[in-house]
């Protein structure tokens, strides 16, 4: 199993990678010596007494009897340096000559035979104190405890001199790169002495400095960016102002010739004559072609300029199909398509009279699609926490490959051939709504299969009522009436574009 890395800061890396393993060479080159020392005083100790009991063999085979109580009274005071505290000559009958100390069961015993006199075998032992010997070998590791000691204050005597020549240093260095990036005030920076850390002091410097200069630069740039952002916003302001004063004159100069157009056209009465009734009857149709068209192109102006204020408050499902129920079914007798409604008991958020006109917009142009007779369902049903709206037709379908693009603006493909009434805007204005009331819309539709489009809105008590879905901005607030700018809804003008 990986295990996550952890990080560790310099100091203990330094320590782990060149004190540490300086310190335990010491220890065990002292603890080699010590031991080597120790060994060398035990064979020296044992090497001097067997020197001596050589002398005394070789001195005690020449000598005579008489002088055999004198040669082992010399070698033991001879014998004193190297610890030697009494010794002994036994012979073959059991006769005992000894000088000095014996018998003590702390000395050690060292024997040899001396040559055989007489027929007689003697024996010569050698008692030895070996606590001069010990107290030597105690010295010797006593220095080495010393030795180590020291060790261990020379490896803490380094770290404090890393703290102080490397990682002081450091975080200076460290404490000036973060106040330089954070652009607070730099510190008085202490003159180092190392070479290293004198030129890495001069770099971040050259930083700092480079750093100041570019954000000199990058304010320069900002307010003058600022600037002409501010003279692109007075421009698109005007600009936006310009739009929606034309969009009020031409609503003031054309609609009403228009519909001044349209009364003229339906007082007059077609004579006998059919090329005049004739006449007459197209002249009536193109001036409603061209009545549903100004509408629809004043309604995408108004909803591209974001004129338009969005209230949202609650309302139940059940209210807003009966809110536009009356409208929606004339326009389905019109086409003599039946509407089915099919509403639930959620409530949701959203403004009333926008959710009413995406719902015109989308129901007329499944109406228009629909063959004659066909049923045209517009139900509702929960999805967590929002209510999903669908309308669904029978009509022709549309093939995926063409779902994206007949939401653009005068988009309509043609079935087989057949003409239908509109201008390909109605789906353009649908996704304008939708986008004022924070949703888009979707289509699920397969060609032979029909269609169904749909959008969401949130339930109640999922959103914050305390504020408007949409501010209006600034420079249309001039064109707005009573604080909220009406909604066309032309009818029959919401087209869709089939494959």
């Amino acid at each position: 199993m990986l295990t996550p890395h952890v990080r560790a800061g310099i100091l203990p890396r330094l320590f782990v990678d060149s004190v540490l393993p300086c310190a335990l060479a010491a220890w065990v080159l002292i603890g080699v010596v010590t031991f080597h020392r120790v060994q060398y005083i035990d064979d020296r100790a044992h090497l001097a007494i067997g020197l001596q009991l050589q002398r005394l063999v070789i001195a005690l085979d020449r000598a005579d009897v008489q002088s055999t109580q004198s040669l082992l009274d010399a070698a033991v005071r001879d014998g004193r340096s190297v610890g030697l505290a009494g010794i002994e000559l036994r012979d073959a009958h059991g006769d005992l000559q000894h000088s000095g100390r014996i018998g003590d069961g702390s000395l050690e015993r060292y024997r040899d035979d001396l040559p055989v006199r007489d027929g007689y075998q003697r024996r010569l032992t050698a008692h030895v104190d070996p606590a001069p010997r010990h107290r030597t070998q105690r010295l010797a590791k006593m220095y080495a405890l010393g030795a180590g000691l020291g060790v261990l204050l020379l490896a803490w005597l380094a770290i404090h001199a890393l703290r102080q020549r490397v990682i002081q240093p450091l975080r200076r260095l460290q404490q000036n790169l973060s106040d330089t990036i954070a652009g607070a005030a730099t510190h008085a920076v202490e003159t180092e002495t190392n070479t290293e850390f004198v030129q890495l002091q001069a770099s971040c410097a050259t930083v700092r400095r480079l750093l100041e200069a570019r954000g000199r630069e990058a304010i320069s740039s900002l307010r003058d960016s600022g600037i002409e952002t501010l003279d692109q916003l007075r421009q698109s302001q005007a600009a936006l102002r310009g739009k929606s004063q034309f969009v009020a004159l031409v609503g003031h100069h054309f609609r009403q010739p228009l519909q001044a157009l349209q009364l003229f056209a339906g007082s007059l009465h077609p004579g006998i004559d059919a090329e005049q009734q004739s006449v007459i009857t197209q002249m009536r149709s193109s001036i409603a072609d061209m009545t549903r068209l100004l509408v629809a192109l004043l309604e995408l102006s108004r909803l591209d300029a974001e004129v338009v204020t969005v209230h949202a408050a609650p309302i139940g499902v059940a209210d807003l199909f009966q809110h536009c129920r009356a409208q929606l079914s004339e326009i389905g007798r019109r086409h003599g398509v039946t509407l089915h409604w099919h509403a639930t008991a959620h409530s949701l958020v959203g403004d009333v009279e926008l959710i009413g006109a995406l719902l015109e917009q989308l129901v007329s142009n499944a109406v228009a699609w629909s063959p004659p007779q066909a049923r045209v369902l517009i139900a509702a049903r929960g999805r967590g926490a929002r209510v999903r709206i669908e309308v669904r037709d029978r009509g022709p379908g549309i093939a995926a490959i063409h779902h994206r693009r007949i939401f653009e603006e005068f988009v309509r493909l043609h079935d087989e051939g057949e003409q239908r009434q509109g201008y390909g805007l109605g789906l353009a204005i649908a996704v304008r709504l939708a986008r004022l009331l924070r949703t888009r819309v979707g289509i699920r539709s397969e060609p032979g299969r029909g269609s169904t489009f749909f959008f969401e809105l949130p339930c109640k008590g999922q959103v914050d009522m305390g504020s408007p879905v949409l501010p209006v901005p600034a420079a249309a607030a001039d064109n707005i009436e009573g604080g909220r700018v009406s909604i066309f809804r032309p009818t029959l003008s919401s087209e869709r574009a089939m494959s």
